[in-house]
């Protein structure tokens, strides 16, 4: 890696906020991106509680609890569910740090996906730490997960290339795959507007378990073996290009720049964070 391909630390230069509704509870929420100090990390914080915050860091995953999404869980009883959309933006604006504070359970929705949060961000612009050196992981052999009926590798690999493989036999879906080498320009335009997704006969069950309460058609695909819910599609792909976003999320919990392909077949966010998990722990710095 040459000076010039080295990443340095970056937060935002000046708080952007966003509102709308939670996914799952349906409930107004409100979450803010506010600037931070030089290595201080991204950390997660709500405006309703007194809890310090917590670091989204890979360490507080609770993979059990990560099923329809992802859940960090700290010591003094922080609790922030679904926050791999946001996640993904800040990943692929390469911001290392940065306060996010969250008003009600869970963050906006907002279209399903991050192209909010990355136009967002993008608007509000970056302040470049050139003085801090932020260290990409270093893959120097395959890593291969298999978690919770899914495979999983990572190969080395100079820039950030993600390959998501879906299988919803007897659907519309049936096998679908994506892939794209992220940066914030083709996440932004190839992956970041692609919709959560639901098979049409597990709503009712999702909504039972007080889940989805805030999903439309609008946000969120609807598919069954006829077809989608949907007037239109984003991308033709487009559940497996939500993969991408989920991926690259649950994966910038790592907290370092990421270089590598990854590939996850049939995977969601508890074989995520598995797989972020083992990636962690073989390119840990000393």
């Amino acid at each position: 890696m040459t000076a010039s391909d080295q990443p340095h630390r970056r937060t935002v230069a000046a708080p952007v906020a966003f509102e709308g509704v939670g996914i799952h509870t349906g409930a107004p929420s409100r979450l803010e991106v506010r600037p931070a100090e030089a290595d201080s990390g991204i950390r997660l914080s709500r405006m309703e509680d007194g809890r310090p915050p917590l670091e989204a860091h890979i360490r507080y995953a609770d993979g059990p609890k990560s099923d329809r999404r992802t859940v960090l869980v700290g010591p003094e009883g922080q609790r922030f569910e679904q926050i791999e959309h946001v996640m993904a933006a800040l990943a692929a604006h390469g911001v290392s740090d940065a306060e996010v504070v969250m008003q009600g359970p869970e963050p906006p929705f907002l279209g399903g996906g991050s192209l909010e949060y990355m136009r967002g961000l993008r608007e509000g612009g970056f302040v470049d730490f050139k003085d801090r050196p932020w260290e990409p992981i270093t893959l120097t052999r395959p890593v291969r997960v298999e978690a919770d009926g899914a495979e999983m590798v990572a190969a080395p690999c100079q820039a950030l290339h993600l390959s998501c493989f879906v299988e919803f036999p007897g659907t519309v879906v049936g096998s679908m795959g994506a892939s794209l080498q992220v940066t914030a320009d083709s996440f932004e335009s190839g992956a970041a507007a692609a919709r959560t997704f639901a098979l049409k006969r597990d709503i009712e069950g999702l909504w039972a378990a007080g889940l989805a309460r805030g999903g439309t058609l609008d946000n969120a695909l609807v598919f069954d073996e006829n077809g989608y819910a949907n007037p239109s599609l984003h991308f033709p792909d487009e559940v497996a290009r939500h993969k991408i976003v989920d991926l690259l999320g649950d994966l910038a919990l790592i907290a370092r720049p990421l270089r590598g392909h990854f590939w996850a077949w049939r995977a969601g966010h508890r074989a995520h964070i598995a797989f972020a998990k083992a990636i962690h722990e073989v390119t840990r710095q000393p």
